[in-house]
């Protein structure tokens, strides 16, 4: 039985998937939006507003 998902078993787990690895830079303190602007896009830090693209991941 798997211990981390019990309704799954080892035996279901394909070679194809592997351990993935990621990369989080450490964000910067720099420039910040105004209230009203940070408060119209979702957040007071320039570098994190980007748009929402839904399922495209690049714009026509």
């Amino acid at each position: 039985m798997n211990p981390v998902c019990p309704n799954e078993s080892n035996r279901d787990m394909s070679p194809e998937f592997v351990v993935a690895m990621a990369y989080v830079p450490w964000q910067q303190f720099g420039p910040l939006y105004d209230i009203e602007k940070g408060l119209m896009v979702g957040t007071i830090f320039p570098e994190l507003d980007k748009p929402f693209l839904g399922r495209r991941a690049f714009r026509r």
